[in-house]
């Protein structure tokens, strides 16, 4: 089910390098969550909150506070996240390769969607990557990211009766994207593939508990138009 307020497809967008100082990079685009988990079948709410794929419409701007150190705000869907970059420069040239690090906090209002629960999740991601910018035609990234999320709220269960659960993620993997364009205009995409476990429990009036540990791989494919101002 493709439920836009509860998916977690929040892309890095790292880009070949932190926005200059006293420029800004505004973006817009949307990003895919593809979970391959072996979760098992449930119509709980909280269980579609934790694990649930599909498109987010996102948008971001970057501000360069300072030469090579960014900050940045993101919208993805109900997702709100804000960044703080670094850059450590490898060689000043035409053809510029870069080390760009990153850390990153997340939060997300988890809707009531027909009356069936509501919560919010709270995210952190540090992406990591190896950048290049050619002659500001061309930008190309490969690197990781390393992340936790938390999630809460009420939500109903399998016998409707809406009930107390939590739940914790952690994730890693690789990332790589690619960008083409002119110096001002690119557009660009990116692809994330990690690997998710979580741990967490959902309360149930017959049972007591429904437990929700699963693990798996989750793709995450975004793209966009980056416009530098």
């Amino acid at each position: 089910m493709a439920l836009t307020g509860c998916v977690s497809a929040v892309p890095a967008w790292t880009g070949g390098s932190t926005t200059p100082k006293r420029r800004a990079d505004v973006a817009a685009g949307g990003a895919v969550r593809i979970a391959v988990g072996d979760a098992e079948p449930s119509e709980s709410r909280f269980h579609e909150a934790a694990n649930t794929n599909g498109v987010t419409p996102v948008a971001m701007v970057r501000y360069g506070v300072a030469r090579h150190l960014d900050l940045g705000l993101m919208v993805a869907g109900t997702n709100v996240r804000v960044e703080v970059r670094r850059e450590f420069v490898l060689e000043e040239d035409t053809t510029r390769p870069t080390f760009v690090v990153g850390g990153a906090l997340s939060y997300g209002y988890i809707p009531n969607v027909a009356e069936r629960g509501s919560g919010s999740r709270v995210a952190v991601d540090v992406p990591v990557a190896y950048a290049v910018d050619f002659g500001g035609i061309y930008d190309a990234w490969i690197g990781a990211r390393v992340g936790a999320e938390y999630i809460t709220g009420t939500f109903t269960n399998n016998s409707e009766t809406p009930q107390d659960g939590s739940a914790f993620a952690v994730r890693a993997g690789p990332m790589i994207g690619l960008a083409a364009g002119l110096r001002r205009v690119h557009a660009f995409m990116e692809l994330t593939v990690a690997y998710e476990h979580w741990f967490g429990s959902h309360e149930d009036d017959a049972s007591g508990s429904l437990s929700l540990t699963r693990g798996g791989w989750v793709l995450l494919p975004s793209f966009g138009v980056r416009l530098r101002l």
